[in-house]
């Protein structure tokens, strides 16, 4: 399964996304804005938004963890 996420430092949806990430062990590329602004370019070609964390899972992009959280567990977990 690609995992891609848009993210910023002070994100917490960010974090909880990453943390539920590292706990099941699922391997994921981050896009960090702050760190690097080409990516915030990248985040508004892709999506046409500026929003974190921005989650992009076989294609599909999720806008936020917690309102999309079910859906996104579902398809990662099973």
């Amino acid at each position: 399964m690609h995992v891609e996420v848009f993210t910023t430092p002070t994100c917490e949806d960010c974090k909880n996304f990453k943390k539920f990430l590292n706990d099941h062990q699922i391997p994921y590329t981050e896009f960090s804005i702050a760190d690097h602004p080409e990516n915030a370019v990248l985040l508004r070609e892709r999506t046409g938004k500026n929003l974190v964390p921005t989650i992009f899972i076989e294609g599909k992009v999720y806008f936020g963890f917690v309102f999309n959280r079910q859906e996104i567990e579902k398809t990662l977990l099973g």
